[in-house]
């Protein structure tokens, strides 16, 4: 049951500035004895999720899978054809290499290729630990691609500076980011029969800069408490004269009660202001987090509230999940009630949707959860997991087709003020080692209950995704991956509604190692050649290829 904190802006802006005032003194006093040098990578994110747990998570057996932690989730995005690579950035961890005997370590990886559809692709990862507490990262990347039909194209280029280090003689750990990103986007779905507009008239970049700067503490106060904070910031602009800018600034502290409790509070402050042309919308939120943690070899539970204020009022979430191993050793069964606070964002919903105007407006949406299902292993190499839940949303964004403007080829975001969601969703896995890994997940949604729109556009009631991971011999690996869906709901020229035809999308990638610090890979991707549209009047490239050589040599280190 929802409740309704009577408590107005006043007091909403009153509390957020004194909680400011607080933690800026307190990160003057412990955090900022030393100056900052590094920065290590984490993204700034939309979704008000503080936990109150350990690192680690609790495991009954080393194949029984962890309890899902993960809520409900509303998918728009379908494959990305191609054009992501296998290499990922991951954090600085020099404290991984404490138990070496040398100081320094150094990475160096580099990736190259090239398609079929014109489409370059590079991307340079160099990372150095220092010693066990210092350590930095510098990745770039840049691809594109372009399809056969008119204007049916993109570039991206990006750049992460990520870095880590331990104050002298202090139990602190300062580490941060720094990105910059350019996309170049074009509106290339209008009819067909249409006048072929200017470029100008198509062509949207976009330019993300912005960080993130936080502190942790090593090591337990002598009351046992943990504590860390974090300061994000980014600025996101298009060239339609939109651009927002967006602060947030994070709190959460924890106190352990011997090995099996712990209480936890956590702070959430963000302010968000867009512009779009000759107007300002503004939105200032703040959430907290109170709650109690008790793990043991059985049953495991978290209970805690999370009140949450924005512009509209405020609201009490609930946050209950309860992980109970039964008889057998090999099954969990896990059950919750959970709230869920998103801070929508206009690069979150870009990064969504590449053909969304600028907002309007950003309004929050809260979503409550209640879900039950069952872990389990049949064997030390298959394990399996299936899930059944019931949402309600508060203003959740949808993308619905623009068909205002002349060329209709743009999407707008409307904010349906309620919708209700049933969820089933499974998975099973194979897994022998790191030589094979076999997975399938499937997830069926039903949306309901809308009060002002006629559909969940944009949204995929049925989701497919199977694949495979495979490596043979010593210098040979092989993975593919599959998805099937039905298509989403849209709105046609004439404002009735439709449906989009659903799809399937096979791509696989191979690698072969032929010298020590050399590879060759390849990658296919849409291998049936489906000419489909996961948003409408946007068909994606069709069969795709791109081959190219890996640079990664074995990591230096120095005595």
């Amino acid at each position: 049951m929802m409740q309704v904190l009577p408590i107005n802006n006043w007091y909403v802006y009153r509390t957020c500035c004194v909680s400011i005032g607080f933690l800026v003194i307190f990160f003057s006093i412990e955090g900022w004895a030393q100056p900052a040098q590094g920065v290590t990578s984490v993204d700034i994110v939309s979704a008000y999720k503080p936990s109150v747990r350990k690192v680690s998570k609790f495991q009954f057996f080393p194949n029984l899978p962890n309890p899902d932690s993960s809520r409900v989730s509303l998918r728009y995005a379908i494959p990305t054809q191609g054009w992501q690579s296998d290499f990922k950035l991951k954090p600085v961890m020099p404290l991984a290499y404490q138990t070496d005997s040398f100081k320094t370590y150094t990475t160096v990886y580099i990736k190259a290729g090239y398609g079929n559809l014109s489409s370059p692709y590079f991307r340079a990862h160099f990372s150095k630990a220092i010693d066990q507490y210092t350590g930095y990262a510098i990745s770039a990347y840049h691809q594109a691609a372009k399809g056969n039909q008119v204007f049916q194209q993109f570039a991206h280029t990006g750049m992460f500076i990520n870095g880590v280090k331990k104050l002298s003689n202090r139990p602190f750990t300062v580490d941060g980011n720094i990105e910059f990103n350019r996309q170049a986007v074009y509106k290339y779905g209008f009819p067909i029969g249409t006048t072929i507009p200017a470029i100008d008239a198509i062509k949207n970049i976009v330019t993300k800069a912005g960080g993130r700067i936080g502190f942790s503490r090593s090591v337990l106060t002598d009351f046992g408490l943990s504590y860390q904070g974090d300061l994000f910031f980014h600025s996101f602009s298009d060239q339609a004269g939109g651009r927002e800018l967006a602060v947030r600034l994070r709190f959460p502290l924890q106190k352990f009660i011997g090995e099996s409790w712990s209480i936890g509070l956590a702070v959430d402050l963000q302010t968000i202001q867009l512009k779009r042309v000759s107007t300002i919308s503004q939105n200032n939120t703040m959430g907290l987090l109170l709650g109690l943690k008790h793990t043991n070899g059985r049953l495991n539970f978290n209970a805690g509230i999370n009140p949450v204020w924005d512009r509209i009022g405020g609201q009490l979430l609930p946050q209950v999940s309860v992980t109970y191993k039964l008889d057998s050793s090999r099954l969990l069964l896990v059950a919750g009630w959970e709230g869920k606070f998103v801070v929508n964002t206009y690069q979150q919903l870009f990064s969504t949707n590449n053909w969304v105007n600028t907002p309007l407006q950003l309004l929050n949406t809260k979503t409550r959860e209640a879900y039950m299902g069952l872990n389990g292993a049949l064997s030390p190499y298959f394990t399996y997991a299936v899930r059944g839940s019931g949402s309600t949303h508060q203003n959740m964004p949808l993308f619905v087709n623009d068909t205002s403007q002349l060329l209709k080829n743009a999407f707008k975001v409307v904010v349906e003020p309620r919708m209700v969601q049933l969820q089933i969703k499974g998975e099973i896995n194979y897994q022998i080692g790191q030589r094979i890994h076999l997975y399938s997940v499937l997830q069926l949604n039903k949306f309901s209950a809308l009060v002002e729109q006629k559909k969940a556009w944009g949204l995929l009631p049925i989701e497919w995704k199977s694949g495979s991971r495979m490596l043979l011999g010593s210098n040979f690996s092989w993975q593919t991956d599959l998805f099937i869906w039905r298509g989403a709901q849209f709105l046609q020229a004439d404002r009735k509604p439709d449906r989009l035809k659903g799809a399937v999308d096979l791509s696989t990638q191979l690698e072969f190692q032929f010298a020590k610090s050399w590879q060759l890979w390849a990658r296919v991707g849409n291998i049936f050649n489906q000419s489909y549209q996961r948003w409408a009047q946007y068909p994606v490239y069709g069969f795709n290829f791109m081959a190219g050589v890996v640079f990664s040599p074995d990591p230096k280190r120095k005595p």
